[in-house]
């Protein structure tokens, strides 16, 4: 199967879509493999939540533009989630809860986009002939923040170098 098969309608270029995929998979290895893990049952997963405790005083100290702009855009414009409506597919606006903190906060849409992405929700999505870029923006805004936080000091070597 090609790949123009297997994404028909992606609403964003299938070599963003790639990057950022590819992105989010390293940073769950780059967590899990420098302590941020937690088990279930069988299996681990990435602890999202305490890394975005430890990462807050990082978030703070990135003065980069590009980076402060995609955590303002995921915070106030945050992805959707599916959900079944009267037996029915539909989207509902699920804002971060503002008594978190930003890096709690962004990272919970980090993990919205890569969900909407992954599990099929985009791909062919109704929404996108609707509001004109905001896929795009969404994931290229989540990939930004995802490769800042793989600056800190506990996850950079993991994430480069798969080395724990």
């Amino acid at each position: 199967m090609k790949r123009e098969e297997i994404f028909p309608q992606l609403p964003l270029p299938p070599e963003l879509a790639y990057d950022f995929l590819g992105t989010f998979a390293r940073c769950e290895y780059a967590l899990k493999t420098s302590g941020f893990a937690k088990a279930k049952r069988n299996s681990v997963e990435a602890d999202w939540d305490n890394f975005a405790e430890e990462v807050g005083k990082h978030f703070a100290r990135i003065e980069d533009d590009e980076f402060k702009s995609a955590v303002a855009y995921l915070i106030a414009e945050p992805p959707r989630k599916q959900v079944l409506h009267e037996g029915r597919l539909s989207w509902k606006d699920s804002p971060p809860n503002a008594k978190n903190s930003s890096a709690q906060q962004t990272l919970l849409m980090v993990r919205r986009v890569r969900n909407n992405l992954f599990h099929g929700a985009k791909i062919w999505s109704p929404e996108r002939r609707l509001e004109g870029g905001r896929d795009e923006r969404l994931v290229r805004s989540a990939l930004t923040v995802l490769k800042h936080c793989m600056e800190h000091r506990r996850t950079r070597m993991a994430f480069m170098h798969g080395i724990f």
